[in-house]
């Protein structure tokens, strides 16, 4: 029996996309590029990193996405500005901490005078549409041609499924009723009515988002393969207060070692049917002629847990919650197969597509272009990732910097760890003397800036509401 938890590697020898698909059954306008060059913009939900064949996993089948690391630039320490969806979807959609713009949780609304995308794409004069799940607080900019936040577009025995890893299963209703599925179809035909224009196209899954519930064609790949995470009582024990209240809250506790397998076998199933859906797109993209004019972008908005240190689901610093996947492919700009350690954020992007295509900059945005990381005209060293978190009434921030990740809970623990020694996040070295200088240097660069007190303000407000 093989577990999730991998090291980079190179990347394997995949089957090709075409041969898997078959097998598996208001902003200011800004200039605009001279080339018009096209966006499909593609992301996950709930995209557990180590799930990844890209990044050198052997089990998990993802062969569309592969094609695209083989095409271009992958990412192996990509992270998002806070592990739950609104909060990190504000943070691509803006360039900023989701702090910053009004939005500490999911029940948080954008700032309506802070340029987003798709308003800047729209105003340089792109077709903007986003197909799929959206839950970003506001308004975008994107015109949305089709959403699955609703409970209306949902198969209805899904309705009735829960998200607890225990009632992990296969889906009795066919692939063609999945929300993804329709948000698939509305995006080929998006290409395809807008093959003649400069267009940005976001198209959003749901999965592997829970509930976990996938088709048997796609469980029955990973039945039988995988294990479960090794977690030790210490691991529980140094769990952070709001994962311990997690823990408590969903029953993790209780979940025995053949349910947490089999919660895992159709997380990972649902990672595959993602992919294949991604790889259609693209083999349309390729039908219609447009690879060569359309910058590529694959990621997710946090990670899944799936079992690692006794939790489920995001809302942790954990490598398998607060890091994402992140695959760029443009043949244009972006040379082959080139693999990328250097911490980077989900609000890099904005100001990466602006850069790639010539469009204006807004004025305001946190994140810093990855074209000199891709070009290889900057070595990375001086990158750094942040994340926060304002999960159960606790408030925490996390950097990323070199090898080192701190994470400061306010008024609970601090944690140290060596990512490159110690990826497993199971020696915590903060109270460690030889790193006292180390901490109180990353401790001063994560909290700069952090609002802590706008957060507690706002509680006090609902409180008193």
């Amino acid at each position: 029996m093989l577990g999730l938890e991998v090291r980079a590697v190179p990347m394997p020898n995949s089957i090709s996309r075409r041969g898997f698909v078959q097998t598996l059954a208001a902003a200011p306008a800004f200039a605009a590029p001279a080339e018009g060059y096209n966006i499909l913009f593609l992301m996950s939900d709930e995209h557990l990193p180590h799930a990844a064949g890209w990044l050198g996993n052997k089990i998990v089948r993802t062969p569309a996405i592969d094609s695209l690391a083989r095409a271009g630039a992958a990412f192996s320490a990509s992270y998002c500005q806070n592990p739950v969806c609104v909060p990190s979807r504000a943070s691509f959609l803006t360039s900023r901490m989701a702090s910053n713009v009004g939005v500490f949780g999911n029940d948080g609304g954008l700032f309506n005078d802070v340029p987003k995308m798709g308003s800047v794409f729209r105003g340089a004069g792109y077709a903007v549409s986003w197909m799929g799940k959206t839950h970003w607080g506001g308004e975008s900019g994107f015109d949305i041609r089709h959403g699955s936040d609703d409970a209306a577009d949902r198969p209805d025995r899904r309705k009735q499924w829960t998200r607890q890893p225990e009632d992990a299963g296969v889906a009795d209703w066919p692939v063609s009723r999945e929300p993804d599925t329709i948000a698939r179809n509305h995006a080929l035909r998006f290409l395809e009515e807008n093959r003649g224009k400069r267009f940005f196209a976001g198209v959003s899954f749901r999965k592997p988002h829970f509930p976990f519930a996938v088709q048997d064609e796609f469980y029955k790949l990973y039945n039988g393969r995988l294990d479960a995470p090794r977690v030790t009582p210490r691991m529980i024990e140094e769990l952070p207060l709001v994962s311990k209240k997690e823990r408590e809250k969903y029953g993790f506790a209780k979940l025995n070692q053949a349910q947490i397998i089999k919660a895992r076998e159709v997380y990972f199933g649902m990672v595959t049917y993602m992919d294949s859906l991604v790889g259609e797109i693209l083999e349309k993209l390729d039908d219609l002629g447009l690879r060569e004019k359309t910058i590529i972008l694959y990621t997710a908005d946090h990670g899944e847990l799936a079992g690692e240190h006794g939790l489920w689901y995001k809302n942790s610093f954990y490598e398998a919650s607060v890091r994402i996947p992140m695959v760029w492919s443009f043949p244009r700009q972006i040379p082959r197969g080139k693999q990328i350690h250097a911490p980077v954020m989900n609000m890099d992007i904005f100001p990466t597509l602006c850069d790639l295509t010539g469009v204006a900059l807004p004025g305001g945005l946190e994140g810093r272009s990855l074209l000199p990381l891709i070009r290889g005209s900057e070595d990375g060293s001086k990158r750094y990732a942040l994340a926060e978190s304002f999960r159960g009434g606790y408030a925490s921030r996390m950097i990323r910097s070199g090898q080192w990740k701190y994470c400061y809970y306010h008024e609970d623990r601090e944690q140290l760890f060596d990512l490159l020694n110690n990826p497993e996040e199971n020696v915590n070295l903060v109270k460690r003397p030889e790193h006292r200088e180390l901490v109180a240097s990353l401790k001063k660069r994560a909290l700069e800036g952090w609002r802590l007190q706008q957060y507690q303000e706002k509680k006090r407000r609902k409180k008193g509401a």
